[in-house]
């Protein structure tokens, strides 16, 4: 989380911070590599459909975040849950399934446009952005993939990872920087804001 890393003369004074922010970046990287195993059994359109994939997922993520904080407010429940998967559950869908589920987010933030715009921070850039990813991924879909043993593996190794991931920041992180709401809360703010772009 490179807000962490920005400012870490607030925090590197609490241990337990230290330990979870190393914890974090640790399975960042060896999310990067498992990554990289798993691109490496394909092709190198393979290649370019898991980045998409994975910048999809984070984009979709920031977008159904903000459309979730709009139903909650709303007293909206259902479409709350619909907008409920975390960016590691869009990831782990299939291809189909995620440009279903996207092709949805994108269709509720363009009705939704003018108050989200408004009133929770969404640029239009970000709705135009994820649909050129989608696009390119459609374009690319069809093509050739080479599946093995290594790529399961790695598949499997991501979600345990993304997994793990989560829980540091919602279990470890997020509690320990509430130590800060009283203590410096332009810092603790600005956290906050930082871990609605993670998405999670």
């Amino acid at each position: 989380m490179s807000y962490l890393d920005e400012h870490v003369s607030v925090w590197q004074s609490i241990a337990k911070m230290v330990t979870a922010k190393t914890r974090l970046s640790q399975i960042d990287e060896a999310i990067d590599a498992a990554m990289e195993t798993q691109a490496g059994s394909k092709s190198t359109i393979g290649k370019t459909k898991v980045a998409l994939k994975k910048a999809i997922a984070s984009k979709a993520d920031i977008l159904n975040d903000l459309i979730e904080a709009y139903a909650s407010i709303e007293g909206d429940d259902e479409l709350a849950r619909q907008m409920g998967d975390s960016e590691w559950q869009l990831f782990r869908l299939s291809y189909d399934e995620l440009l279903l589920r996207v092709k949805a987010i994108i269709a509720k933030a363009e009705e939704l446009k003018e108050t989200l715009v408004t009133d929770y921070g969404m640029t239009e850039e970000q709705v135009t952005d994820l649909q050129n990813d989608v696009d390119r991924l459609l374009e690319i879909s069809g093509q050739p993939r080479a599946y093995s043993v290594k790529r399961s593996v790695a598949t499997q190794e991501i979600a345990q990872l993304l997994s793990e991931a989560n829980e540091v920041l919602t279990i470890q992180l997020d509690k320990l920087a509430s130590v800060f709401k009283n203590r410096d809360a332009n810092f603790y703010n600005g956290y906050v804001k930082a871990r609605l772009i993670v998405g999670d």
